[in-house]
């Protein structure tokens, strides 16, 4: 494997906490963000619901893809769409709106978590892949646990404070992961094509 600060798992592993922590935090600001957005139980039950059901429905085809074109390339897109889709929740005013930042970050986690599972399962080997894939899922766990605490004490301090300070960590997680996470399957360095040569 390629020489690397921080275990590659590891860190996939603390960026899977901070994806967890983005759709959670929600959790806890039923009321605030019903009366910000003059809505009802209904409506908020919607734009919960919606991150995790444009996950499921985007999974399947993410993962089909991240085996013909590699992991890392899309786990580093569904960082980066999860920043803004998580910062714009503490702004938006309308019930459609956070429908749409939740369906967006909902496609979020669709390209990081299943990727995540399936490149720490490359990364393992055989034999690992049981101990390797648990700290993933343990870290999908930890997240949603801490996402709500998050969010009932930093919603005290600002509305917008527990969607920013989220979105901070999730700039944090994409720079590990473009500096700590390779890909076994293929060489960065460029073949006489210029195409990334498969590793052997």
């Amino acid at each position: 494997g390629e020489s690397t600060l921080l275990d590659p798992v590891f860190t996939l592993g603390v960026a899977t906490v901070v994806m967890a922590m983005g759709i959670s935090l929600f959790a806890t600001l039923e009321a605030p963000i019903n009366e910000r957005l003059d809505q009802g139980a209904f409506l908020f039950g919607a734009e919960f619901g919606a991150a995790v059901l444009a996950n499921v429905v985007f999974q399947i085809p993410i993962g089909e893809a991240s085996d013909r074109y590699g992991r890392r390339p899309f786990i580093l897109a569904g960082l980066v769409i999860l920043i803004p889709s998580t910062l714009v929740q503490g702004f938006v005013t309308t019930p459609v709106a956070m429908v749409l930042a939740r369906v967006v970050q909902g496609v979020a986690v669709a390209l990081v978590f299943p990727v995540s599972l399936a490149l720490a399962g490359d990364l393992a080997g055989r034999g690992q892949s049981g101990s390797t894939l648990s700290i993933l899922t343990t870290g999908f766990g930890l997240g949603t646990a801490i996402g709500p605490l998050v969010s009932g004490v930093l919603e005290g301090v600002d509305y917008v404070a527990p969607f920013a300070f989220v979105a901070g960590l999730g700039v944090l997680a994409l720079v590990l992961v473009a500096t700590q996470v390779y890909d076994p399957d293929v060489d960065d360095t460029p073949g006489p094509g210029g195409e990334p040569t498969p590793r052997e």
